[in-house]
């Protein structure tokens, strides 16, 4: 990870957006900071709520890019990986898997 990093947002969200968009890149990183990983039903929420607040795809690979150039931590792959099981929690073993 990458120390003192900012999160990646774009210009006209209000507050809450950013606080969804936020709230969407910290469950990414805790699938890979938490010993224990994320709670996949608690990041899959997140992560709708991600695509409801940001509905063009452009603007979420974008932002999806930004963070993992700023964090090393890629929301892409930490999404596949919960889409793709039923486990309780996501855990990822490292920066950029699946990228």
């Amino acid at each position: 990870m990458a120390d003192g990093y900012e999160y990646p947002l774009i210009d006209g969200l209000d507050v809450d957006e950013v606080i969804t968009v936020v709230g969407f890149f910290q469950k990414v990183e805790e699938a890979y900071e938490q010993r224990e990983g994320v709670d996949r039903a608690e990041l899959m929420k997140a992560y709708n709520g991600f695509r409801t607040t940001l509905p063009a795809q452009m603007e979420q690979k974008q932002l999806e890019k930004e963070f993992l150039k700023r964090s090393g931590y890629d929301a892409y792959a930490v999404v596949k990986k919960a889409k793709a099981s039923e486990v309780k929690t996501v855990k990822m073993d490292g920066a950029n898997n699946g990228r």
